[in-house]
């Protein structure tokens, strides 16, 4: 057994005790202190599953400590020698590796082979692990030694066995190892919980002993408190199609709940090694599938040498990049298709997308939050505060205590600045906030409203680090903090947004960023942020003519001057293909199981550091760019030799702040109650603007203008900043697509010229939280330029006049081919060479954008798991307890009955089956059809199952099925009305497609008839009888669904009294038809945009 001390530490590395007097908080003075406590613990005697740790001992090596384990059975001593990654990064982010000179079966080899798999774990966690897992894999050695010459066993001999073996550890952690360990009344509290906080929750069973637990919200709630210019600057992938932000919790090991009241973990986590896993992605359903859950701990793949002839390509299994691994293996928007992709062995698109903040947010959840959930409650703090004491413990390696006394006013300053946020951040509601001592902790809920918490407030925190940004200039897009650690992090581990997303989805952009980059570079304006801190090497032949001793000698990047610096970006970016080629590069056709190609494999010619420099262009751009390709976004009456941008730049409630301040003045001025804001132009040489896309329209760096006084100065027209101001390049990348040559922006001022610095000739605005950019100009060096069409433009009414009175021009000017246009000020009128300007509503494209989503939301349906979850009722499989034999059904009073004249009425004008089978569906059926059977038979009563298959009407013909829906709850109308015409149950028909189970079935009432949608009806039930729902769709169904969870959902959805009831028809004994089944489903189908099933037609044959 275990000595109680070495459980408490044990207990204090998980759960982040760092006030523990005895336990330093992390680095080489913690695994000293776990090892030497591991070591007095095997020699007192540590057993698990009959594998004892004979000895620990410290290792040659520094960070390594080998360990001796005896297993049962006569079998020989296992030694095994264990390495961490980094002693210093210990218990948090580190990694463990296995060896030893033994000769092994290939299962225990294996079991060695992959702890590093584990990722960050405790000594003493990683030895009862390890040793749990070799034991177990002995057991079924020994077992399949015997089963070769004996008759195969009973049932029992499957399951694995405790009373095998003596084990010491049952007393101590409660509990033996193996099976799962799930209190259903709990996961019910908080599963209702999690719902009434607005989240959806899941439940996923993962084999016979564990499972997964996720926590969702729809994207486009998520955009009713993100700001959506927000949610797309950080990844337009967001907000793409309708789907779901989700956390996925894994390795719970089987047991739940895993915290106890005051943070720690349980005993019977810690004797599993359960450690919660954080997996955050999109998914298209309120939780992913098994398969994809599943997928999310796959850490290799087979990377494939692209570019090779087909009969020599190249292939090796890799170990995926830990924060770039998803992206590569599961692309987020369709490659181009080859000849071969429809093919069994083609990979298909996993349902858990990650997105360019999945890596950085699952680091943060991984490393910190169990630690900083545990200070929450220990100290009474918000998450603020938490954070700032578990930063300054790492740093200063200090006590709790110690830092709590020396900083506790710093502290709650930082816990009453945090409360301030909440005036111009929606933050999620904190579940902590208001709970007792001793109440239990709904950790799936408190990981995900940090989870939101975090995400609302990425750009004010490090990437890599997580700790809060102290630069003065807030961005629009999360970037790293200043640290070199931190910065060589992000760009050589990859911890930052898909370099190869944007490339292939934002072409034009990374082209534009690339050029101003260059052409800074090249014009001598390129200054801090610099790629330093990146580890980049330069020729001295890059640093220009005369200025190296060596040409060929390598220098240190960051030791070099300023000058040196830019001569050496220059010439890398000169070294990288147009990105035109990159992005066809990408975009090869994936193979199943193969890695995507990477930038860094294109071309051997092409050295690391330029990609590394590519990669900085892109990523420390924390302003948000995209070309207005459409009519209806575009500024009207532009020179179309301009390029036109939309452009974000500023922190994420910029938006907030500036729409306060034009509340603000629309009391203080009754100009701005008519037009509260004002268009002007800024122009700048296109040396400067690698600069401001980073830092916005910053006065304080400005060049231009100081005689008109301090700030940000615009014009009126358009021809003064595009002239004079906007200066030319005067250099070109060479391998610019866009060839950007000039660029003016298109900024929106609050309207309180008065308090202006300045109104005449130009505006000089120093309340930078007054401008908001909207649009970037661009002008290419190319003479080629596609015209563009643009609406024309009406006279502008005499100055001084306001719209309103000006003969109705002002509807004219507003609202045009059902474009909404940003009223403008007459006083100070928006032109460009005396041409009036029309701008077109800047926030209709993103409203537009979250209508359709909206519109195509499907409200989530609890699958049958997640149904029986939130019930508080036990699977079908383990109802019972355990020893007690079924309630017979003949002993339950008013059990629902089965008439046989009412379905045989409902049948008197049904179809033929289907006549188109195949050998794998018909054994599909044959499965589900024994599994259906077995369940009724066992229910404990027919009015608690809630359908009914006669068995009378099972013919011959696997393919056509009738069910009875039944017992629905008294206090809905759809039961009263079935109850006032004596009806007994809803008949349906199932008919299976000869692609089944992968491909949906079709299902249909026959009888009783419904009130149609259109007359006041409800319940997801078409007109012509078929469901309306997505699951029975080819984009909603899963080849993981069973009929009997698909019978569940349909009850619910014909229970659901939302948008309205389901009611009978008043001519509900006229049966339904197929064709008018079919041709309901058809409308209902088209108008969400689902997917038909190919095979419907031939269902009705």
């Amino acid at each position: 057994m275990l000595p109680k001390r070495a459980l408490d530490d044990d207990e204090a590395a998980h759960t982040g005790n760092m006030a523990s007097s005895a336990a330093p908080p992390r680095g080489r003075k913690r695994f000293a202190y776990d090892l030497r406590n591991a070591s007095e613990s095997a020699a007192q005697g540590v057993e698990v599953c009959g594998a004892r740790l004979s000895a620990i001992s410290p290792g040659e090596e520094e960070g390594s400590f080998d360990c001796v384990i005896t297993l049962p059975g006569g079998t020989p001593q296992l030694a095994i020698s264990i390495l961490v990654s980094d002693t210093s990064e210990y218990p948090t982010d580190h990694t463990f590796f296995c060896s030893t000179q033994q000769v092994l079966q290939p299962e225990i080899a294996s079991i060695l082979e992959t702890v590093h798999e584990d990722g960050s774990l405790t000594i003493q966690n990683l030895l009862l692990r390890l040793s749990e897992r070799i034991a177990k894999a002995m057991t079924m050695l020994h077992r399949q030694a015997a089963s070769d010459s004996e008759a195969e066993g009973s049932d029992e001999d499957d399951a694995y066995n405790m009373s095998d073996y003596d084990v010491d550890g049952i007393e101590l952690f409660g509990m033996g190892v193996g099976g799962q360990t799930l209190d259903r009344t709990v996961l019910q509290r908080d599963f209702n919980e999690i719902v009434a906080h607005g989240y959806n929750p899941g439940f996923i069973q993962s084999g016979s002993d564990d499972f997964f637990i996720s926590i969702s919200i729809p994207v486009q709630s998520l955009a009713e408190t993100i700001s959506a210019r927000a949610l797309v600057a950080w990844d337009r992938r967001l907000l793409e199609r309708p789907q779901h932000l989700t956390l996925l919790i894994s390795r719970v090991h089987g047991v739940y709940p895993l915290v106890k009241s005051d943070g720690m973990l349980t005993h019977t986590a810690i004797a599993r090694g359960a450690m919660p896993h954080f997996r955050i992605g999109l998914t298209s359903r309120y939780k992913p599938t098994e398969d994809d859950a599943t997928e999310t701990l796959r850490r290799f793949g087979l990377q494939e040498r692209y570019g090779l002839a087909n009969d020599d390509q190249a292939s090796e299994v890799v170990q995926e990049d830990t924060f770039y691994d998803d992206e590569d293996l599961a692309p987020n928007e369709p490659a181009p298709q080859s000849e071969e992709s429809d093919s069994p062995e083609s990979r298909a698109t996993p349902d858990f997308r990650p997105f360019s903040l999945s890596s950085s947010l699952e680091s943060l959840l991984d490393g910190h939050f169990m630690q900083l959930l545990r200070l929450r409650i220990d100290y009474g703090l918000g998450w603020a505060g938490a954070e700032f004491l578990r930063w300054e413990t790492e740093v200063s390696q200090k006590r709790t205590e110690e830092i709590l006394a020396w900083k506790l006013e710093e502290i709650k300053a930082v816990d009453e600045a945090d409360a301030i946020l909440s005036e111009s951040y929606n933050l999620p509601v904190d579940c902590l906030s208001e709970r007792n001592a001793q109440d239990a902790i709904n950790l799936p809920l408190a990981a995900f409203s940090y989870l939101l918490r975090r995400l609302t407030l990425c750009p004010r925190y490090c990437l890599v680090c997580h700790q809060q940004l102290k630069d003065e200039l807030d961005a629009l897009k999360p970037y790293v903090c200043s640290s070199p650690l931190c910065t060589y992090q992000y760009y050589n581990l990859n911890r930052g947004p898909s370099l190869e997303y944007e490339i292939c989805s934002n072409t034009a952009v990374v082209d534009l960023l690339v050029s101003l980059a260059y052409i800074a570079a090249a014009e001598g304006s390129l200054d801090a942020p610099l790629p330093v801190g990146m580890g980049l090497r330069a020729k001295g032949a890059a640093f220009g003519t005369g200025q190296y001793d060596d040409p060929n000698k390598l220098y240190d990047f960051d030791s070099l001057d300023l000058p040196k610096m830019r001569s050496v970006i220059r010439a890398l970016i000169d070294m990288l293909p147009p990105i035109v080629e990159m992005k066809r590069y990408l975009e090869q056709p994936l193979k199943s199981g193969r890695v995507r190609p990477r930038l860094k494999d294109m071309s051997s010619s092409i050295p690391a550091d330029a990609w590394l420099v590519l990669r900085w262009i892109v990523a420390s751009c924390t302003a948000y760019l995209e070309e207005l390709q459409s009519d209806e976004e575009k500024v009207k009456n532009m020179d179309p030799a301009w390029r036109q941008f939309r452009f974000s730049v500023g922190a994420p409630d910029a938006e907030a702040k500036f729409r306060k301040a034009i509340q603000t003045a629309k009391k203080e001025n009754q100009r701005a109650q008519q037009f509260p804001s004002l268009y002007a132009w800024h122009g700048s040489p296109a040396r400067n603007w690698h600069s401001i896309i980073r830092h916005g329209l910053w006065f304080k760096t400005m060049a231009n203008g100081r005689a008109y006084g301090h700030g940000v100065y615009f014009a009126k027209d358009g021809s003064v900043s595009t002239g004079g101001y906007a200066a030319a390049a005067t250099s070109c990348w060479r391998n610019s697509a866009v060839k950007a040559n000039a660029c003016v922006a298109l900024a929106e001022i609050v309207n309180l010229p008065s308090k202006f610095v300045s109104t005449s000739p130009y505006f000089v605005v120093s309340q930078t939280e007054w401008i908001v950019c909207r649009y970037l100009m661009v002008r290419s060096s190319s003479a080629s330029v596609p015209a563009t069409t643009t609406l024309p433009i009406p006279a502008l009414p005499p100055m001084g006049r306001d719209l309103a009175a000006s003969d109705g021009v002002q509807d004219e000017l507003i609202v045009q081919d059902d474009i909404p246009y940003v009223p403008l000020d007459p006083t100070h009128p928006l032109t460009l060479s005396q041409a009036m300007i029309r701008i077109p509503e800047p926030s209709y494209a993103l409203e537009k954008l979250l209508a359709a989503l909206h519109d195509d939301f499907v409200p989530v349906e609890f699958d049958r798991a997640d149904v029986l979850v939130l019930a508080g009722k036990k699977p079908d499989n383990s109802s019972l307890d355990a020893g007690a034999g079924p309630e017979r059904r003949d002993d339950i009073a008013d059990d629902w009955e089965h008439d046989p004249e009412w379905v045989k009425q409902a049948t008197e004008h049904l179809m033929p089956p289907p006549v188109e089978s195949s050998p794998s569906a018909s054994s599909a059926l044959q499965r589900e059809l024994r599994s259906m059977l077995k369940e009724q038979k066992s229910a404990r009563s027919l009015r608690e199952l809630g359908w009914y298959m006669p068995e009378e009407l099972i013919g011959d013909n696997l393919y056509q099925w009738i069910i009875e829906l039944h017992s629905f709850d008294d206090s809905i109308p759809i039961a009263r009305d079935m109850k006032t015409n004596q009806i007994n149950s809803l008949v349906f028909e199932i008919r299976f497609p000869p692609t089944f189970p992968h491909s949906p079935p079709f299902f249909r009432i026959l009888k009783p008839r419904f009130l149609p949608f259109i007359q006041g009806g409800g319940g997801h039930v078409t007109g012509g009888g078929s469901m309306c729902m997505d699951l029975l769709t080819a984009d909603g169904w899963l080849p993981s669904y069973s009929i009997s969870s698909v019978l569940l959902q349909i009850k619910l959805a014909i229970s659901n009294l939302d948008p309205r009831p389901a009611r009978l028809s008043q001519d509900w004994s006229r049966p339904y038809g197929m064709h008018e089944a079919i041709e309901g489903y058809r409308r209902a189908a088209n108008h969400h945009g689902w997917k038909i099933p190919q095979e419907l037609d031939k269902l009705t044959r």
